[in-house]
């Protein structure tokens, strides 16, 4: 009687490798982006500093949103002028302090202007990037984030709205004077600043992004070698 010779154990596929060039792949691409950053042209921090801003009316920042806080709010209140200058991190930190109170904001136009019936919606922001150094195209120096309010402008008001800040331009740079809401029913019960004078501080000013030469090359070879791929794809479809 014959025996067969034994059969070879089945060949395993490389499995461990299915698993090692995604991660290869991943940490190349982060290796890219992290070069990519360094190897951006280096630029100067620009004093775009807005003149005619007036000296906020309280210095810094002090919170009263917890439960029994309600002496400081008091102290904020007391301590604040009828329509002193306010910035956005004071109003968030204890809104109840300003709630009702006349008050100068001073701020860049940004996103979208949206108009309604009898006037438009704003955002404006006042951080450092808005009233001193400009937008993070121009320098990418970080100092903070972006913060600001949202401000109802009249009709005959936000007509002086001559441009919205974005990525490439600082929009119209404005100081308003109204009156603020720690909860406006017209704004889903936001913080809100309804505007009554309105005063242009420093006009749309555009933004030159330095060429980053490096990559523009590795957006160019990306391109190249997707179009190339698309194509071989084709061509070895057409050959089945």
């Amino acid at each position: 009687m014959s025996r067969s010779a034994p059969s070879s154990p089945p060949r395993r596929e490389p499995t461990r490798w299915l698993l090692i060039w995604p991660v290869v792949g991943l940490t190349l691409i982060v290796l890219g982006a992290v070069w990519l950053e360094a190897s951006a042209p280096e630029v100067e921090v620009q004093d775009r500093r807005v003149e005619g801003v007036p000296p906020l009316a309280l210095e810094g920042d002090r919170s009263c949103t917890r439960q029994g806080d309600d002496a400081l709010r008091d102290d904020l209140r007391r301590a604040f002028p009828s329509g002193g200058r306010v910035a956005s991190t004071q109003v968030f930190a204890c809104p109840s302090a300003f709630d009702g109170r006349r008050v100068t904001y001073v701020g860049e136009a940004i996103g979208d202007l949206l108009v309604r019936d009898g006037g438009a919606w704003l955002q404006v922001n006042d951080d450092i990037y808005a009233l001193e150094v400009g937008p993070l195209v121009g320098h990418r120096e970080q100092d903070g984030f972006n913060t600001g309010m949202s401000v109802w402008l009249p009709d005959g008001l936000h007509e002086q709205i001559t441009g919205l800040g974005r990525p490439g331009q600082r929009g119209t740079v404005i100081l308003v004077h109204g009156t603020l809401f720690q909860a406006d029913p017209d704004d889903g019960g936001g913080i809100t600043v309804r505007a009554e004078e309105l005063e242009v501080l420093a006009e749309p000013l555009a933004i030159e992004d330095p060429l980053h030469v490096p990559q523009l090359i590795v957006a160019i070879v990306l391109a190249l070698a997707a179009t190339g791929s698309v194509l071989w794809s084709r061509r070895a479809a057409r050959r089945r």
